[in-house]
């Protein structure tokens, strides 16, 4: 078997964004009347089960906010919007271990595709700003707003995998959010986790190297016989 695809999220794998969604979300908190202020570990513990761009959804799925429908979509929109507003005049990093691994594995002849569920503006700005013009010859597949948490959540990765003519076991995707890492899982291939929270992930100075994926090819296992190679691991 081998690696030929990688699918790669944006939140803490390509960029380091943490400081950029902890103001929007204060931000929207505030302009909504809310009295909720989060720290870094508050926004932390929200992504680990909603994911960066959906963390908020700690907050609104709960009543009786929940019940506001038009004010729970406000609430997003305006978070969105200070989020997108702060990535245009405020660039986040990009990880160098994972431009390291895109370098490597687009050398080896690797399609490295991304999918998030980030907003398309916002998605487009964070690649736009970086790679410029480099994005269509870089990138295979470029989705941005993916819902993972739906019933289809496996969908996406199962449409971009058509699109580039690969199998499930043949690719791997690489995120910080649970509902992105589950809906790879369940559409059949390998996964790992860079999450900066709990204890059973990877760490971001751990960040997967393209040598570990090598190790994965040469293995005779498939992510459903719950044998991976070191670093690599089925999401939970």
């Amino acid at each position: 078997m081998s690696i030929d695809v990688i699918f790669l999220g944006l939140d803490g794998v390509l960029f380091d964004t943490e400081a950029l969604h902890l103001a929007a979300c204060n931000a929207a908190f505030a302009n909504a009347g809310l009295s909720v202020r989060w720290t870094l570990p508050a926004l932390r513990a929200a992504a680990a089960t909603h994911g960066y761009a959906r963390a908020i959804a700690s907050v609104v799925g709960v009543p009786p906010l929940s019940r506001e429908k038009q004010r729970v979509a406000e609430l997003y929109e305006d978070k969105h919007r200070q989020f997108h507003q702060a990535v245009i005049s405020r660039p986040p990093q990009a990880q160098a271990a994972a431009l390291a691994l895109i370098e490597d594995a687009a050398a080896a002849g690797c399609k490295i595709c991304i999918l998030t569920d980030l907003p398309a503006p916002a998605t487009s700005a964070l690649l736009d700003r970086y790679f410029g013009a480099d994005v269509t010859s870089l990138f295979s597949v470029v989705a941005g707003g993916v819902n993972f948490d739906s019933a289809s959540g496996a969908g996406p990765y199962i449409h971009a995998l058509n699109a580039v003519g690969a199998a499930p076991h043949n690719a791997i995707a690489i995120d910080t959010a649970v509902p992105a890492l589950r809906a790879a899982a369940d559409a059949g291939l390998w996964t790992v986790s860079v999450a900066p929270y709990g204890t059973d992930v990877v760490r971001p100075r751990q960040f997967i190297t393209f040598d570990a994926l090598h190790e994965l090819q040469a293995s005779p296992y498939t992510p459903d016989q719950q044998r991976p190679a070191p670093g690599l691991h089925r999401a939970a």
